[in-house]
């Protein structure tokens, strides 16, 4: 429940790139000075905001970017891609997987915001329900034996938790007249709109 971030390392500085190649390092400072420390490589992951409960929050990670607030944002790594100048990306998921765990060992305390993201080999569905348990977004899953190829690929799987639902917006609410904090929202029905509750923005008052 956050954005896709790549993390490339290399001669003391970090690049941040979004998934379609965008260079968002500006928009990270914080992150950006902690990966310059970091070894040589480039790091797949995503990049969250946690609430209160320390689970992941779209609407908040919004807000964090819009209000340049982004120095609590947490680096979740679930891939890596090079290791200082050798290209992973030929070599199987598990071998990846931990070589980036010793990655993230390495690092230690230079990286209070990178946290690697550990897997879970076992029923897909029994993790799913977990996760949808816990309110989170979904899992994704992927072949442990595959090479790993950008764009989309047959070798993983993303399950969602949440669906989806075509609503009317009919107003919002605000939090101390600072910043909108949902959209209330409702659905035609025979009798005409009919609520159905709030929907989290993310917006500044801007």
């Amino acid at each position: 429940d956050g954005y896709r971030i790549q993390i490339a390392v290399g001669g003391g500085k970090a690049v941040l790139r979004t998934r379609s190649g965008l260079d968002w390092t500006d928009r990270f400072p914080a992150l950006a000075k902690q990966a310059a420390t970091w070894p040589d490589g480039v790091i797949d992951g995503e990049l969250c905001a946690l609430n209160p409960d320390h689970m992941p929050d779209f609407s908040a990670l919004q807000a964090a970017i819009s209000d340049g607030r982004t120095d609590a944002l947490v680096y979740f790594a679930f891939d890596l891609l090079f290791e200082g100048d050798e290209d992973l990306r030929p070599k199987p998921l598990s071998h990846r997987k931990a070589r980036l765990q010793a990655y993230c060992d390495r690092v230690g305390p230079a990286g209070p915001s990178l946290r690697y993201v550990d897997h879970f080999a076992s029923s897909g569905e029994t993790v799913l329900l977990s996760a949808c348990r816990m309110d989170l977004e979904g899992v994704i899953s992927k072949k442990l034996d595959a090479p790993y190829k950008a764009g989309r690929s047959a070798t993983w799987l993303k399950s969602k938790c949440r669906g989806r639902d075509e609503v009317v917006i009919g107003g919002w609410s605000s939090e101390g007249g600072a910043r909108l904090r949902s959209l209330l929202v409702g659905v035609q029905d025979e009798g005409g709109l009919r609520y159905r509750g709030r929907v989290g923005t993310g917006f500044s008052a801007a």
